[in-house]
């Protein structure tokens, strides 16, 4: 198995090397200087001269007892300060900040649970068979820490990115062993619309949020509300990183921004004396998506997880963009699966390349707002739905240029290519995964919410005994999209209660 450098650097500890040229003395201490107003370690910005400092101060103390031979001095500078270089990459990796924002109590999450659930779920229009599961209620109160972290992009050489995500820790009174969930959230339209800011009532954009980020809210009361440690990253791009572009659908980053901030989050719980008892992954829509790639991700890293699920997940972009676009269905298909083109084509120009990525594939008509999506420069809701109105009600495979409007020039484009390889369902899965998919979903098509689990059961070879496969499609029937999501976590919560170690 090949080894990931960036995940290597992550499970360093601050200056531990093994490097016979930096021999400390007892007495001597190369720790450095911390922010103390954070409520976990992080750098100063006079880390660098700090640490020199102390670096001198140690390499006096040990020159000074050491045997002396000519030119040994230099050779034991220069190998210091190579190490020294080593240390500071190690030390920066590990940077990630936890800031408590409030406690919210377990009475105001059961509110989230029911009014705002029906709030959420007020415009569906379940199809038949639709069974809505009962209210679900908080059994403790919440503690809330907004997350800051460093993590790298895979596309782009591991070049340094700091991410955002949040997490909720449950208020009992012993929290020696929790289990823990990491939640993978959907398509959005703002770039605050994530769980960073889930809880809190304004964001520095001029688009509004809050509603949009209830997903969060919901699996926080479910999970956090009754025991469970929640962590959510808001993916590269978004919330405190919205200032760079959105990683929308682009496998290698967004693994890394979920798994970074479960490291962190894991020396975090461990200075706070909680062991995470298990570990638990979920997410809807692009963020089953997401959570298919996490999981391969972890188990690829030897990191053991319990169990996942998903709902409503496309586990590969390229059939369920590719099926929307040239196989429609009139009547159900939603009239925004415009801007997962729009966000998709954008996000792979942005992390993968060429540069003229989006130019080759979108036709010159619909570019210049296609872009606007992307970007969020479309200023407020009345921007984004003056857009939409522009764009009418034209067909999906309008957007594209008319040499791509084929099928089989589409798969060989630059852009199909991008969608094809980041799939996230194309391997064995050892943890068990259910996959929740609705029978009315107006976004992910049925077919495509069980691709992985049809996968698994090509792979085995065997479809009368399928004992091996881990992986299950669930059918949520007359499941809308969003409907789809609240049944599948209530379903997923049960069925993960009877899994977690005590």
């Amino acid at each position: 198995m090949k080894a990931d450098p960036l995940t290597d650097r992550r499970r360093s500890s601050l200056f531990l090397t093994d490097c016979a040229c930096v021999t400390v003395p007892p007495d001597q201490n190369l720790a450095m200087p911390y922010d103390n107003h954070a409520t976990t370690p992080r750098l100063r910005a006079d880390s660098a001269w700090a640490l020199t400092s102390r670096v001198h101060a140690a390499m006096g103390a040990h020159v000074s007892s050491a045997p002396r031979t000519k030119g040994n001095f230099t050779l034991r500078l220069i190998l210091v300060l190579f190490c020294l270089v080593a240390a500071s990459a190690s030390a920066f990796a590990e940077s990630a900040t936890f800031t408590f924002m409030k406690r919210v109590p377990a009475a105001e999450l059961t509110q989230m649970l029911n009014a705002e659930r029906q709030s959420f779920l007020a415009s569906q229009h379940p199809g038949d068979g639709y069974v809505l599961p009962d209210v679900s209620t908080a059994a403790n109160d919440v503690d809330l820490y907004a997350v800051r972290y460093e993590s790298h992009v895979p596309e782009q050489d591991g070049k340094t990115i700091w991410a955002t995500g949040l997490l909720a820790l449950p208020v009992l009174p012993d929290q020696a062993k929790l289990p823990l969930i990491s939640y993978q959230h959907g398509t959005v339209y703002g770039k605050y619309e994530v769980p960073s800011y889930a809880f809190v009532p304004s964001n520095p954009s001029d688009y509004p949020h809050y509603d949009g980020a209830y997903e969060t809210r919901y699996m926080t009361g479910l999970f956090a509300g009754n025991g469970y440690a929640l962590i959510a990253a808001d993916y590269f791009g978004m919330g405190g990183d919205a200032a760079d572009p959105e990683a929308y659908f682009v496998k290698a980053s967004t693994q890394r921004a979920s798994e970074d901030l479960y490291l962190a989050a894991v020396k975090f719980l461990e200075s706070k004396n909680i062991t995470p008892t298990d570990l638990f992954i979920g997410g809807w829509s692009q963020g089953g998506l997401n959570t298919t790639g996490l999981l391969e991700r972890l188990e690829t890293d030897g990191i053991p997880v319990t169990a996942a699920f998903t709902a409503s997940a496309p586990s590969d972009p390229y059939a369920a963009l590719s099926g929307l676009t040239f196989y429609p269905r009139p009547g159900v298909d939603a009239p925004w699966v415009n801007t997962i083109l729009a966000l998709a084509v954008f996000a792979y120009e942005s992390y993968d390349g060429p540069a003229d990525l989006a130019r080759n594939a979108l036709d010159p008509a619909v570019y210049d707002d296609m872009k606007a999506i992307y970007t969020r420069s479309y200023h407020g809701q009345e921007g984004l739905k003056a857009i939409m109105q522009r764009l009418g009600d034209r067909p999906l495979l309008d957007y594209l240029q008319p040499q791509l409007r084929d099928p089989v020039a589409f798969a060989s484009s630059d852009f199909g290519k991008l969608l094809a390889r980041n799939e996230t369902y194309r391997q064995s899965f050892k943890a068990p995964l259910r996959m929740y998919y609705g029978s009315a979903d107006e976004v992910v098509k049925p077919m495509i919410g069980q691709l992985a689990a049809i996968y698994q059961a090509i792979l085995i070879g065997n479809l009368v005994d399928q004992s091996a496969n881990q992986v299950s499609a669930i059918e949520v029937k007359g499941g809308t999209h969003r409907l789809t999501f609240v049944t599948a976590a209530a379903a997923a919560k049960a069925w993960i209660d009877g899994l977690r170690h005590q």
